[in-house]
């Protein structure tokens, strides 16, 4: 009996560690660099700016943010702005209008405002595994059952749907098909495939679905070659979430893109997705280029925590690969698009006093 108490109390901690949902973020490094709010600290005035900039989403028709709205000055001492709510007013609201949407099947997109929450907090910045499995099941829920039917997504002319229809089509490659001449003859060759080339997200970078054709056709004359790589269900599975998630928080936040993202050359442009406008940049260019690297960076911190979370010993580990490859992909996106509109939001209120 001894023993087996002896036993118990050497693997209790082993057990209350190993079912423990939280991957802390604060003590990371990266993380922290990545954190702009940090950078204001001892500045009370641009902290209060900061996070009224942080609740409110970039609108394309008032850029830049009014960012000295709602001031300490100006705003009740009653009604403070909050750290774990600074970030949660855009978001809960689009998650509301999707639920009004399609009612109660996708009833777990509302944890997204929880995680945002946590994130948001520099006290308590953390990510929680459960309810980031939560948002997969939503996630994979939506593309299974709810809006695969592109008919659907076309007659929702919110901005989201928007979005995620125009980022499905640009990941498949915007497949068209035209008929290709042939001059020599005065005949018609044949009818040639035509594709876009993939996903660009607001930052530029592209994403494709691997499986596309070797031989493209980009107009009906030119043919060019493109490197494709065999579909596998962890790519693809974490793809497809990259998109989703993509689309919500540019729908949440309008963080404004540059010129070749396909936000910007969606079917229907009313009202159009902000563009960051060279000509009267919101921010620098140099701070642009700081807020994608940083963003880029807490993606590729947080994506690498949460694999090696959900790969390990612990409870909350999986041997599913393409489920692994989902949840660190959905971690690294979800960190990139806070930092990406935390950052326009500590320019613009530095860059703008």
């Amino acid at each position: 009996m001894r023993r087996f108490g002896f036993v118990t109390l050497l693997t209790l901690p082993l057990l209350t560690g190993c079912t423990s949902s939280f991957i802390d973020l604060r003590e990371n490094l990266d993380v922290h660099r990545s954190s702009f709010e940090e950078k204001l600290a001892g500045d009370s005035v641009r902290v209060e700016q900061f996070r009224a900039c942080t609740r409110q989403a970039h609108d394309g028709s008032s850029l830049p943010l009014s960012i000295a709205t709602d001031t300490p000055i100006t705003r009740s001492v009653s009604s403070p702005i909050t750290n774990s709510s600074r970030l949660r007013a855009p978001v809960q609201a689009l998650v509301e209008r999707i639920h009004e949407r399609v009612g109660n099947n996708a009833p777990s997109f509302s944890v997204l405002s929880d995680m945002v929450d946590d994130f948001a907090d520099p006290s308590r910045r953390r990510l929680d595994l459960d309810k980031l499995r939560l948002l997969n099941d939503a996630i994979r829920h939506w593309h299974a059952h709810l809006d695969f039917d592109e008919d659907a997504l076309e007659r929702d002319t919110s901005l989201f749907a928007r979005l995620l229809l125009a980022y499905n089509r640009a990941y498949f490659g915007d497949l068209q098909y035209a008929i290709a001449p042939n001059p020599a003859s005065g005949t018609v060759r044949g009818i040639v495939q035509v594709t876009s080339r993939g996903f660009v997200d607001r930052s530029g970078n592209t994403v494709r679905f691997p499986g596309l054709s070797a031989a493209a056709q980009v107009d009906a004359t030119h043919t060019v070659e493109l490197t494709t790589t065999p579909i596998n269900s962890q790519q693809v599975s974490a793809d497809l979430t990259r998109v989703f998630l993509e689309a919500f928080f540019d729908a949440a936040f309008r963080v404004p893109a540059v010129q070749q993202a396909t936000a910007l050359h969606l079917p229907t442009q009313t009202p159009p997705y902000p563009a960051f406008d060279p000509s009267r940049p919101v921010i620098s260019l140099e701070a642009l280029a700081m807020v994608t690297r940083r963003a880029l960076r807490t993606e590729a911190v947080v994506t690498s925590l949460t694999g090696k979370a959900v790969r390990g010993g612990s409870l909350f580990g999986t041997n599913n690969e393409t489920v692994a490859a989902t949840l660190e992909t959905a971690a690294g996106v979800f960190a990139k698009k806070l930092v990406e509109h935390e950052g326009f939001c500590y320019f613009q209120v530095t860059q703008h006093p």
